[in-house]
């Protein structure tokens, strides 16, 4: 994702309850609810243009879009944010929450809906910029962790993310370093990133920061070879 989300996108709470608008009524006694999303709802239309910025239509089909909704979870993020928001500009809050890719496979789906990403699972597949939750402004770059399912389709979240204060993340980081490292006290970073400039990855170590908002499933489009 090249810049801030438009804003257009429906992810904001609704003015007079505590969940998003777009949400729909669930059993309170369910962990998650995974809602399929109609080609005609906007937030399906903005979310499939978002797939395909760096993912062509040519060689990619969505198979389907589902908004998922854990109330305990929101709830959670929704506290972390608000806990953020204390110390930031109205500019700095403009620019904590991202919506971000992360690629994973059919089997994790229900853990991640119910439980969240987990940072201490990010040893299976890449701890360069820290050990925690790796997310990505590219769908190309998620989809590389996106194993196919046995029926031949990629699943990838578009998730919601408080990025903070960033800084540079190395391999040994369990945890963002210190503000300031020479006060005991100090408070972190919030994320740590691939790069200061022009920051693709994002790594969050407390999965409080992050929502599991929607899940993209999609497929290879294979390519008709005509024998002459």
């Amino acid at each position: 994702m090249d810049g801030p989300s438009p804003p257009s996108l429906p992810l904001s709470a609704a003015p007079n309850g505590p969940y998003p608008e777009t949400w729909i009524s669930m059993d309170s006694s369910l962990d998650f609810l995974q809602v399929p999303m109609s080609m005609e709802d906007r937030g399906y239309r903005i979310v499939y243009g978002l797939f395909h910025k760096t993912m062509p239509e040519s060689k990619y089909m969505i198979l389907g879009i589902k908004r998922m909704q854990n109330q305990f979870l929101w709830d959670k993020y929704k506290r972390k944010r608000e806990h953020m928001s204390r110390k930031m500009s109205e500019h700095e809050k403009l620019l904590n929450e991202k919506h971000l890719f992360h690629g994973t496979s059919s089997s994790a789906i229900s853990a991640i809906c119910k439980q969240n990403f987990d940072p201490r699972l990010s040893g299976k597949h890449a701890t360069l910029y820290g050990q925690g939750s790796y997310f990505a402004r590219r769908s190309v770059y998620s989809h590389r962790y996106a194993q196919k399912s046995p029926d031949g389709a990629h699943y990838v979240f578009l998730s919601k993310v408080l990025v903070g204060k960033f800084t540079l993340g190395k391999p040994n980081m369990r945890r963002p370093p210190a503000l300031c490292p020479e006060n005991p006290s100090s408070d972190l970073y919030d994320s740590c990133v691939d790069s200061m400039t022009d920051p693709q990855i994002f790594v969050v170590f407390d999965n409080d920061q992050c929502y599991p908002y929607f899940i993209i499933k999609y497929k290879e489009i294979e390519e008709n070879i005509t024998v002459l």
